[in-house]
């Protein structure tokens, strides 16, 4: 399964540029309120040049990278979570996202409406103050449904009341529930519920063409309100991405250089959102197939193994491994074993970036 990412923000805020810096695609834009409530839906390709190098000393039939899901919802306006507006019903859509991109407008445009001067920090209290009545809500709902059970002595409707109960007093404390300290049991609790508080966030500062440093006040404040709730923040201007995505590659060089792009969007944003969910990259490889694998930093390599099948987790025996360095290095996988730099592992492994594997399990 791709991971996924949900794009929110107010109206006009620039999002769908976002989602089509990231995507490649050319979703409709505008500069107004827009009307309808249908996401944007993709999945791309995460690149990764270590997955070209691969192929290109390890030549196969199929090439399959890691694919990252992005859904663009409509604009949330203020009221969203008490069903003015468009209302919430939208929010559905990015329930069951890993993660969030919260938006926020730093650019100057008479052509884009707003009522009011561009003010980030503003619009983000904004958005997550809905973010927040829409949790409390998912969560008073379930208190109601969990309180027969814990008022009739069941131990685990007792258990969920507490932790329902627990989350929405941080809410209505204006804490938002990623950055509480849950344990464990806790959290598996919660997850069910894909409170969007909950989840973690990366803050995207949307910058106009004069900023594409991200060095300006507005893009500053973004990044200063991030790190107030210990999240992370990028500066992207969202209108040069989207030309460029539409460029070829002599013609795309020439604009970076004219903008002082060192490289466009798309890797910085995904490479941002892995660092964010804690996730990195292992690789298998062979003539029918080499593939990019997604994986949590400390995962083993029993874990590992089970991404490619379920089976394999509970079948691992050992795994053969090596790094993409390596092979860039010896070139093949019999000089990188003649060398001594093919590492037998066992069940407690702890999986390392850019492992390349072969995993023997029993079936």
């Amino acid at each position: 399964m791709a991971l996924s990412c949900g794009i929110v923000g107010l109206p006009t805020v620039g999002k769908t540029s976002i989602f089509n810096a990231l995507t490649g695609l050319k979703a409709e834009r505008h500069s107004y309120v827009a009307a309808s409530v249908e996401p944007n839906l993709s999945e791309v390709d995460v690149p990764d040049e270590r997955l070209a190098l691969i192929t290109r000393l390890i030549p196969t039939q199929k090439v399959i990278p890691a694919r990252v899901k992005v859904v663009d919802i409509a604009g949330l306006a203020s009221g969203s979570a008490r069903g003015e507006g468009l209302g919430n019903k939208f929010l559905g859509h990015i329930k069951e996202t890993d993660a969030l991109m919260l938006v926020a407008r730093c650019f100057e445009r008479a052509d884009v409406a707003r009522a009011t001067p561009v003010d980030p920090k503003g619009d983000i209290e904004v958005l997550e103050l809905e973010l927040t009545l829409t949790d409390v809500e998912t969560l008073t709902r379930n208190i109601e449904r969990v309180g027969k059970k814990a008022r009739a002595g069941d131990k685990e409707g007792v258990l969920h009341k507490d932790v329902f109960e627990r989350a929405k007093k941080l809410l209505e404390d204006g804490i938002s529930l990623r950055l509480a300290d849950w344990k464990p049991p806790e959290l598996a609790i919660l997850r069910p519920l894909f409170l969007l508080t909950l989840k973690p966030v990366l803050y995207v500062a949307n910058v106009g063409d004069d900023d594409v440093s991200g060095t300006a006040k507005h893009a500053q404040a973004v990044h200063v309100y991030a790190a107030a709730k210990k999240s992370p923040a990028i500066a992207i201007c969202g209108d040069l991405e989207c030309e460029l995505a539409s460029m070829n590659d002599a013609d795309r060089a020439a604009f970076q250089a004219d903008f002082g792009l060192k490289e466009v969007a798309r890797p910085r944003l995904i490479q941002a959102v892995y660092a964010l969910l804690g996730l990195q990259t292992f690789f298998t490889a062979g003539e029918k197939e080499n593939k990019a694998w997604t994986i949590q930093r400390g995962d083993t390599g029993p874990i590992a193994a089970g991404k490619i099948h379920s089976d394999f987790e509970k079948g691992f025996v050992r795994a053969e491994v090596y790094s993409v360095d390596d092979l860039v290095q010896y070139k093949t996988e019999a000089a990188i074993k003649s060398a001594g730099k093919l590492r037998v592992e066992g069940r407690d492994y702890v999986m390392r970036e850019s492992d390349v594997c072969h995993f023997l399990v029993n079936r």
